[in-house]
């Protein structure tokens, strides 16, 4: 990560490794929220296929299998939903936080420069 030192000779982040975290931060936010979208719609595949298998006891296996998956499935958008949240809210977060610091930083320095 490159640095760049600032008043008081404090270590400052540079404007491009600051926009490369808060993007990777952002998309893996929007990445996650995209992977539990398509979640949303892989429920009741025994009622769309149960009828293709023919043998009763693999149609069995499949309900149980989709029983199963439905519940985990559940659990893992549960998942998914809140750390795609987190993510985009820890990015804007960052995100306001830093433009905060960096108005405070220029305030600050205006003021020395007017003081001189």
């Amino acid at each position: 990560m490159k640095a760049s030192e600032g008043a008081g000779g404090a270590l400052l982040m540079t404007d491009r490794a600051r926009i490369d975290d808060l993007e990777v931060i952002r998309e893996m936010g929007k990445g996650l929220g995209r992977i539990h979208k398509s979640f949303e719609g892989l429920s009741g595949i025994v009622d769309e296929y149960g009828e293709d298998f023919g043998y009763e006891g693999l149609s069995d296996k499949f309900e149980s299998f989709e029983s199963n998956w439905n519940l985990n499935r559940d659990k893992l958008q549960e998942e998914l939903k809140f750390l795609s949240d987190y993510a985009l809210a820890a990015a804007k977060a960052y995100s306001e936080l830093d433009h905060a610091l960096a108005n405070a930083l220029r305030d600050a320095q205006s003021s020395t420069k007017r003081d001189k």
